[in-house]
């Protein structure tokens, strides 16, 4: 623009102007020339167009910026030339280094740009395919942690990808069969080990999972059904004076005519089984005992009936507690508790009355 600043101002007269729109016109010229060289890689030919320009006007910044760039391009095709024969050989890591280095030197220079971006977008493609086989592989042999890291790399290559969609999805089935099968073994193991409360959580944490497993729907069933008869069992063998009256011990006769015999691999069940068998048959069998008195005492035993008056008598009594009562005219009735244990004969207790009223 200072060349038209002269004309303008110039005292010099029209001779002066002449001179001045002359110069501005073989300046706009050989930039144009300049700019075409540079363009064609004609690199001496550019500088010197370039310098003939800042000669006429020295802060014609299209000429500096220009200048600048055909000093450099020599090493931008260098580097543009490694880059393409780098990319022949099938070596993109360096062809991207050397397009990169070509865009550093001219970034308005297009092929150097162009060609980064093409060689970045193939060696993206070869990342993302080669961490998408890495994951199908994992996948397909069970290494879940392997496929889960490798599908995040892909994913961060191309998140939107149909491929990895489908993987993801894939890998949360895998991961869920993972659980299930894991949760399936601690069942067993639980069950195995008779341990049915564990067992039934562990059922029911399957479930909770995948409402539709069936191991875990029977498994489930199972373990409920072998808890309560389990209770049901304990509730006689942790107090066994429950035996000692008739109802329940006709309700634990009807527990093991149902319950028949534990399968094989249920010990701890059978032993349960043996244990009230024989607590049942020690209820039902009835223990000797012998009651001592005076003679004068009428005796009686509660759910028993009268005995009347004795100095000493023989019974067999169902194992239990039972009230004894004396009773004596003109004299204090008199009341004991005799304690009756399954399978220990030759119990006694002596009862009269002795306290005059």
């Amino acid at each position: 623009d200072l060349p038209w600043l002269a004309i303008s101002v110039d005292p010099g007269g029209p001779e002066r102007r002449r001179q001045a729109l002359q110069e501005l016109w073989e300046a706009m010229a050989t930039l144009d020339a300049a700019q075409q060289a540079l363009a064609d890689n004609q690199i001496e030919q550019a500088v010197e167009q370039f310098e003939r320009v800042l000669a006429i006007d020295v802060n014609n910044d299209d000429a500096r910026s220009g200048l600048a760039r055909s000093r450099t391009r020599a090493a931008v095709l260098q580097n543009m030339m490694t880059g393409e024969r780098a990319e022949t050989e099938g070596d993109l890591v360096a062809a991207q280094a050397a397009y990169q280095q070509a865009a550093l030197l001219d970034p308005v220079y297009g092929p150097p740009t162009a060609a980064f971006t093409r060689v970045t977008e193939r060696l993206q493609l070869h990342a993302f395919q080669d961490a998408m086989t890495r994951a199908l592989t994992a996948l397909d042999s069970g290494r879940l942690s392997e496929a889960e890291k490798a599908l995040a790399e892909a994913s961060a290559l191309r998140p939107s990808d149909a491929a990895v969609t489908d993987a993801r999805q894939r890998l949360a089935q895998a991961r869920q069969q993972a659980r299930l099968n894991n949760l399936r073994r601690q069942a067993t193991t639980q069950v195995r080990a008779e341990n049915w409360q564990a067992a039934s959580s562990l059922y029911s944490k399957a479930l909770a999972i995948d409402a539709s497993a069936g191991f875990a729907r029977s498994g489930l069933e199972k373990a409920n059904a072998r808890l309560e008869l389990n209770r049901q069992f304990d509730h006689y063998l942790t107090k066994p004076e429950r035996l000692y009256a008739a109802q329940p011990l006709a309700n634990a006769r009807a527990l093991l005519a149902a319950a028949s015999s534990a399968p094989a691999d249920e010990p701890r069940l059978a032993k349960k089984i043996a244990d009230l068998q024989r607590l049942v048959t020690l209820a039902g069998t009835p223990v000797a005992v012998s009651l001592l008195s005076d003679g004068e005492t009428d005796i009686s035993i509660y759910h028993v009936g009268q005995l009347g008056a004795f100095n000493r008598q023989q019974l067999e009594l169902l194992p239990g507690t039972y009230t004894v009562v004396g009773t004596r005219f003109g004299y204090r009735d008199i009341r004991k508790q005799l304690s009756v244990t399954p399978g220990k004969q030759g119990a006694s207790l002596t009862i009269r009355c002795e306290e005059m009223i």
